[in-house]
């Protein structure tokens, strides 16, 4: 975005879901994504998070609100996720990056799945110091 901010996906390999898009506007960071289910059970819903990386090298984890969603996602299917409110300001608070990441799947049948945020900081800060 403007002050040179990157947006960018965690790579996540062990989630039963994805971020496979996202769309960020000047008023919303994460204005909208497209999340895959990968797994092999239906996804009855999920939390995104993000990583604000700092210049400073310190980063900051926020969470969406989780969702819930009755239907379902079949394995193979897409979902579009709604707009997650993340501020701009971090921006302006001197972010250097903006990882975005799921960090919560709740599947059919199945206990939670729940990143590993050490691992998602790692990489978030990874993804801003190769920028």
């Amino acid at each position: 975005m403007d002050h040179g901010t990157l947006m960018v996906r965690v790579c996540q390999e062990k989630s039963p879901a994805v971020l496979v898009s996202t769309s960020h506007s000047p008023s919303d960071f994460l204005s909208a994504a497209t999340l895959k289910n990968v797994s092999d059970k239906p996804l009855i819903g999920y939390r995104i998070g993000w990583v604000v990386v700092l210049r400073s090298g310190k980063n900051e984890v926020h969470f969406g609100v989780s969702l819930n969603l009755p239907a379902g996602i079949e394995p193979g299917e897409t979902w579009d996720a709604p707009g997650q409110s993340v501020s701009p300001d971090h921006a302006r608070e001197g972010a250097s990056a903006v990882a975005f990441f799921v960090a919560e799947v709740y599947l059919s049948g199945e206990q939670p799945w729940k990143e590993d945020i050490a691992q998602v900081r790692k990489k978030a800060r990874r993804a801003a110091v190769q920028s």
